[in-house]
């Protein structure tokens, strides 16, 4: 049970921290969307499905708290579906995989995450540009940060997230014996 609710939960407490408690103590230019964080975290572990819907309800929970209703509900549904999208062929990193190969994986899951995010961060300025009409390449440094520091918490709270949605891997063989019964 815990397993079905622990994505809207998540979910729902990084909104929550997003708009009501992180912009009481710090509401700088490096403030992280840690709801967007958790989005990118739900489609790379649960799938295209489930990052599409869980993005539109961080969205739409976002765009309803802030008063910008679809601001941010189509960046979020679409980096959910895509990145779920994306990665759905990549196996799981397993434990008897080369090294090579998890880090081959590590790489592709990095760089995907990191085209999305800037992408959205792109929209982001744009939007702020036509909003203030007002540009300065400070913007695009800070938007390089947001990135990195985005994608870095991905993979700092992959395996957290990993075991909180998907559960403890299971070891092969180690399971118990189970008794063959005849039927005569």
């Amino acid at each position: 049970m815990l397993k079905r609710l622990a994505p809207f939960a998540t979910v729902l407490l990084s909104v929550l921290l997003d708009t009501a408690i992180l912009p009481v103590f710090y509401n700088g230019r490096f403030l992280l969307p840690l709801s967007l964080v958790v989005v990118i975290l739900i489609g790379v572990q649960l799938g295209r499905t489930y990052g599409m819907l869980y993005g539109m309800i961080g969205g739409l929970l976002l765009d309803i708290t802030t008063g910008t209703l679809g601001m941010k509900l189509f960046p979020y549904v679409l980096i959910g579906f895509l990145i779920g999208f994306l990665l759905d062929q990549q196996p799981e990193i397993d434990r008897s995989m080369e090294r090579i190969e998890r880090v081959h994986i590590l790489m592709i899951r990095v760089i995907w995450i990191s085209v999305l995010v800037a992408l959205y961060e792109v929209v982001m300025l744009i939007f702020q540009y036509f909003s203030t009409a007002v540009f300065t390449w400070v913007y695009v440094g800070n938007l390089a940060i947001r990135v990195v520091l985005i994608t870095a918490l991905t993979q700092i709270l992959h395996p957290a997230f990993h075991r909180l949605y998907i559960g403890r891997s299971r070891q092969a063989g180690g399971g118990r014996a189970t008794r063959e019964v005849k039927h005569f």
